[in-house]
């Protein structure tokens, strides 16, 4: 009876260990800089993703103007906690030239039926599984959710971040890239 009970307890303990680590990961996420260049960035712009229309959209239609891509999906919470604030910013910077895509890591159905019940006003597009990967390659080594990448105007990866992004971090971002309007 005691090994079973020490083990009940080593599990809980364990479990809570974890539970702790990771919530401590989620807030303390860092603000990486990206550095001048990036091969990888240069492949996002040749990709093109599907709408929820079901149109394409190409990344290369996105470039010439300061662009945030957050990388979320329907089942992560944290990602759910951090979509209005991204859509506030849209809304209160696309006329200074600021862009943001919400590219999500998950089927088409999920993330439409999401949305009717949560209306954002900034793009929304589906990347499905290989949105991760594709994160992986701007530097989401974690391959976790949220992530942001953030890109200057001429197209080069600027700044990324692992987690759930305030209004101080989007403020700093903003005014180390600018804006550009066309």
């Amino acid at each position: 009876m005691k090994r079973r009970s020490l083990a009940l307890w080593f599990g809980a303990a364990s479990a809570g260990l974890l539970g702790g680590a990771s919530t401590a990961f989620w807030h303390s996420a860092s603000d990486d800089d990206a550095g001048p260049t990036s091969t990888s960035s240069a492949n996002l712009w040749s990709m093109s993703f599907e709408r929820l229309d079901g149109t394409p959209l190409a990344m290369a239609s996105l470039r010439g103007h300061p662009l945030l891509v957050n990388f979320w999906a329907t089942w992560c919470a944290p990602c759910v906690v951090e979509l209005p604030l991204l859509d506030r910013f849209y809304d209160g910077h696309r006329a200074d030239g600021w862009q943001v895509l919400a590219l999500a890591v998950d089927t088409p159905d999920a993330v439409r039926a999401f949305l009717v019940e949560r209306r954002l006003r900034m793009p929304v597009a589906l990347a499905g599984d290989a949105g991760l990967m594709l994160s992986r390659t701007l530097g989401n080594s974690a391959a976790a959710l949220p992530f942001t990448a953030l890109f200057a105007a001429d197209g080069t990866l600027r700044k990324r971040h692992l987690g759930v992004l305030n209004d101080k971090l989007l403020a700093g971002w903003k005014n180390a890239i600018g804006s550009k309007n066309k």
